[in-house]
């Protein structure tokens, strides 16, 4: 091989090395991109859970609260029927 078949293939190996080395970056930022918006997704995900949550133990504390009234109610109803009879 010839001095100038080196120096080129020297250069053509250099160029391959950068263009390389340049998407592994590119591949890298991607990734942190890629990372960073998952994070977010988990916790928006997390936020929604607890916001969920939140939202079913209200529900089954208004409808404790809802039972207990109906059972006052009923007691109110029974007492008054049997005032009647």
């Amino acid at each position: 091989m010839s001095d100038e078949e080196l120096k080129q293939l020297i250069a053509s190996n250099a160029k391959a090395i950068q263009a390389l080395s340049h998407s592994l970056t590119e591949l890298k930022e991607e990734g942190k991109k890629d990372r960073k918006q998952m994070y977010e997704w988990m916790s928006r995900l997390s936020a929604s859970q607890a916001n969920f949550w939140e939202i079913q133990a209200d529900y089954y504390r208004r409808l404790e609260d809802v039972e207990d009234r109906q059972a006052k109610m009923l007691e109110i109803l029974d007492r008054v029927t049997k005032k009647d009879v």
